[in-house]
């Protein structure tokens, strides 16, 4: 996909922080973006933001990764809206705070259903219009916590541990049709981004970092297969 003008991609999550960085990258590209998330006014002013780049074109759709109704409408209008989704970049997640001891079903739930259930139900309503063009790339974005466990961060761990097997079985599944799927497991990011360069916290890495990324992968010949992908602050 060295050519991404024209191309077509959904970014969850799009609408602020790493999910807006990576859309603006693409829509920067040429390539046509809708940006989901389920806050409408966010949605809108990113959306409005990327449109006045005047290069590829920003859609918002409101969508809760956790609602089938919601990830049909958002595939529905992706289809409506450009001619192929070409790139899904699965970005929405979120975390608690709590010890696994202290963890209510309803945070684990939270967590494990924005993070993993929200990009397998989304990956899967994608997938058969991928594997019918015979092309396709999906971007899982993790964390290091996909690797490492961290103390208070039980379901926030157990959902990237566990998007990380996803996506290693999903390429196995899709790779003879045509189909990429890459991970990035980035260690922390700043986010809300920086509003000055004297606000920039030169430990950490910024959003910025992860859409060059993405970029990157996108622009390399479909013969080479990354394996996940660390990034931490040099």
């Amino acid at each position: 996909m060295n050519e991404l003008k024209g191309k077509g991609a959904i970014v969850t999550g799009g609408g602020s922080g790493i999910g807006y960085a990576i859309a603006r990258a693409l829509v920067e590209a040429g390539v046509d973006v809708i940006v989901a998330s389920r806050r409408r006014t966010v949605l809108e002013d990113a959306a409005g933001k990327l449109n006045a780049l005047r290069v590829g074109k920003a859609t918002p759709v409101v969508c809760d990764v956790r609602r089938k109704p919601d990830i049909a409408n958002l595939v529905n209008t992706a289809r409506a809206v450009m001619p192929a989704i070409d790139i899904l970049v699965n970005n929405s997640g979120l975390g608690v705070g709590s010890r696994i001891v202290d963890c209510t079903d309803e945070e684990w739930d939270l967590v494990l259903d924005t993070n993993l259930k929200g990009a397998f139900l989304l990956t899967r309503e994608v997938l058969p219009h991928m594997i019918g063009r015979r092309s396709g790339y999906i971007i899982n974005i993790a964390s290091q916590a996909a690797l490492h466990g961290y103390a208070n961060a039980g379901p926030y761990c157990a959902s990237k541990f566990g998007l990380l097997g996803f996506s290693e079985a999903l390429q196995l599944e899709v790779r003879e049709s045509g189909v990429m799927v890459h991970t990035l497991c980035p260690a922390l990011v700043q986010v809300p981004p920086p509003a000055t360069e004297a606000d920039v916290n030169d430990a950490v890495l910024q959003a910025e970092d992860l859409a060059s990324t993405v970029m990157f992968l996108l622009r390399q010949p479909g013969r080479i297969k990354y394996d996940s992908i660390g990034l931490y602050r040099f």
